[in-house]
């Protein structure tokens, strides 16, 4: 390895001359603010670009510092910790807290330091939902002259997310004045004002302000934050949790769906489901729509008609696909019912009649199951899917159709659906299907589309 100060090769980082002559103090400060890509230090670029990171080269500061006296070891080692950013990394904080109380009155740290090394407290509190503490010191540091930048970013940050944003944009404002000429800190300020006037709008707007979100304890914390924001005057409140799914039936120990491929039967119920997406996986039903078929008659009145909005599993999202599709919105789902309370209203609907489903075997009877199991409801219907019954037809249809869709199908029976993707229209278009083609079915060989149609009217 060369060494840092005069580039001969040594066993360390400086060689015993330099290690003898230079100011180590001011060296660890140098590579502290040493940032690589700028070129001004082709030694120093060319050594750390041998590293895995250029930034790790700053970590030469703890085998240089180790000759120091405390505090001035322990100050350099924390601002080591901190790199470029405002912050103590997590892993380290309980190893700063302990350098902090030790050295934060040490005579031997000037005003600055002080303040430089509270400011890093301030977000260590801050970052450990310490509200009350991290509020004391940043009193403290408001009431200080001259800060460093980094003061002034935490301080920012932690009164934007303590909903203070006037005094946070004060801030911001005075330090990009103060550090007008060093890019760096303009564009970190910056960036910062962009934060806190996000927040400010939202909270003109009514919208949800910011609140933590920590891995673990969550609710404890939130309520910590809110008490805490109480205390200094800000009123605030805990949002009303979120209806979580209910305990569900294990996915190995619910039936598989039981289909059937003989059509005689003339009583049944046409389903169709509409989703926030193609995965029965992880997406959620957010539609049934159902008509009940009674002896061979579709019957649209209310007796007989089942449709609902349906509140999505854990709130997931529609996709903009989905509602351009669909009509269906985020807010009109989000006011349904959850499915462990829509889904046994459908089955007392349906009872025990056949389920009708146009490509329900690959599709819908999944969503099913997974209904049934949040609902903790066996569901043994039998499961009749129209599209499979309609290859059978193939032919005799429309041999050169794209593709066997329900609108592709309906439109070559002259099957009119008047709001295509809602689940109820869906449902009675299916069921219109599945008649017309039991009528095909029952006709003899070599009569025609034409002439089935002709026969059975219009629908």
């Amino acid at each position: 390895m060369k060494c840092i100060v005069c580039g001969k090769e040594t066993d360390g980082c400086l060689c015993e001359n330099c290690r003898t002559e230079a100011d180590l103090e001011k060296l660890c400060k140098e590579i502290i603010a040493f940032r690589p890509g700028t070129g001004e230090k082709p030694l120093w670029e060319e050594l750390s670009g041998e590293l895995n990171s250029p930034y790790n080269f700053r970590n030469l500061v703890f085998s240089i510092s180790d000759d120091l006296p405390t505090p001035r070891k322990e100050y350099l080692r924390t601002l080591t910790i901190c790199g470029n950013s405002s912050n103590v990394p997590k892993a380290s904080r309980p190893w700063f807290y302990e350098i902090y109380d030790a050295i934060r009155d040490h005579e031997d740290l000037s005003v600055e330091e002080k303040s430089r090394i509270d400011g890093i407290a301030l977000g260590a509190l801050y970052m450990d939902y310490d509200y009350s503490q991290a509020d004391r010191i940043a009193t403290i540091l408001c009431e200080s002259e001259d800060l460093p930048w980094q003061c002034y970013y935490n301080l920012a940050e932690f009164y934007t997310n303590t909903r203070r944003y006037e005094v946070a944009q004060d801030l911001i404002t005075e330090a990009l004045q103060k550090y007008s000429n060093d890019p760096f800190v303009v564009q970190t300020m910056q960036n910062r004002e962009d934060k806190n006037k996000k927040q400010m709008e939202k909270a003109a707007s009514g919208k949800q302000e910011y609140l933590p979100a920590p891995k673990e304890n969550k609710e404890e914390i939130r309520k910590k934050y809110v008490d805490f924001l109480k205390s200094i005057g800000i009123d605030a409140e805990l949002p009303t949790p979120k209806r979580k799914s209910k305990d569900a039936i294990p996915v190995n120990e619910y039936p598989k769906p039981v289909e059937t491929d003989d059509p005689n039967f003339d009583t049944f119920v046409a389903f169709d489901l509409e989703t926030t997406g193609k995965s029965s996986k992880i997406d959620s039903i957010i539609e049934i729509g159902a008509v009940k078929v009674v002896n061979g008659k579709v019957i649209e009145s209310t007796e007989y008609i089942f449709q609902e909005l349906v509140q999505p599993l854990d709130y997931k999202k529609v996709s903009v696909e989905i509602t351009k599709l669909t009509g269906i919105t985020n807010d009109e789902v989000y006011s349904a019912r959850p499915i462990w309370e829509v889904f046994p209203d459908f089955m007392k609907f349906a009872g025990d009649a056949v389920l009708v489903g146009f490509n329900c075997m690959s599709f819908d009877s999944r969503f099913v199951v997974r209904a049934g199991r949040y609902s903790n409801l066996i569901i043994d219907n039998k499961y009749f899917d129209v599209m499979r019954y309609v290859r059978k037809f193939r032919e005799q249809i429309d041999s050169e159709m794209d593709s066997l869709t329900l609108g592709n199908v309906s439109q070559v029976l002259n099957i009119e659906n008047p709001r295509a993707h809602r689940a109820l229209a869906d449902a009675i278009t299916t069921a219109k299907v599945f008649l017309k083609l039991k009528e095909m079915d029952k006709n003899t060989e070599g009569t025609t589309i034409d002439d089935i149609l002709s026969d059975l009217g219009n629908w």
